[in-house]
């Protein structure tokens, strides 16, 4: 079995999907407007004094808490049918339908929100491994499930997700220090391949 490995944001996508998705969700002029009360945080995870795990659930709790989880996943069903598509590397789509006409099983793994990470893998026919979100009686409560799926965390979430004595041959594909674990883990590592 051949696997090929791709990060999301920033690899498949000309933009973080996460930051989109809200905009999306919520409207960018109140996106830019919170920020200003992250800014703290942000700053702090652009330096490595806070992780992106902790800035995430910031994020998640102020804009989601409280939202059910079938009104999150219409709206992100909705930013895969409409908004997605412009943001996606023809590039990297091209590379993805390489791999598919190989015959190579083809996995996104992505620190993003399985919400629309998985809706658009479906899309594909590919498999997903995302970051997942808690929720309670139906409601998000803006916390994660775990760990954010980033750095060592991505190849842990491989392990669990393949057999990996069947795996004769890996690609990854990867843009940020948060894939190089994964990029290492493969075979053969495309770092920033589709600019």
């Amino acid at each position: 079995m051949i696997v090929a490995f791709f990060d999301f944001d920033g690899t498949i996508t000309k933009k973080d999907s996460f930051l989109d998705f809200i905009a999306f969700h919520s409207g960018k002029f109140t996106l830019y407007c919170s920020a200003i009360l992250f800014l703290r945080s942000i700053i702090g995870y652009k330096l490595g004094f806070v992780s992106g795990h902790v800035v995430k659930e910031k994020l998640l709790t102020h804009f989601f808490r409280g939202t059910t989880a079938t009104d999150f996943q219409e709206k992100a069903n909705a930013y895969v049918k409409s908004r997605l598509p412009h943001i996606i590397k023809v590039a990297a789509l091209e590379r993805i339908q390489w791999h598919q006409q190989q015959g190579h099983r083809i996995i996104v793994v992505s620190a993003s929100i399985e919400q629309w990470i998985k809706p658009w893998c479906i899309n594909l026919n590919i498999e997903c491994i995302a970051t997942k979100l808690e929720t309670k009686e139906g409601i998000l409560t803006g916390k994660l499930v775990g760990n954010n799926c980033i750095g060592k965390e991505k190849v842990r979430r491989i392990e669990n997700h393949l057999d990996l004595k069947k795996v004769t041959y890996s690609y990854g594909y990867g843009n940020s220090k948060g894939d190089l674990e994964m990029l290492q883990f493969v075979d053969k590592a495309y770092y920033k391949n589709f600019q």
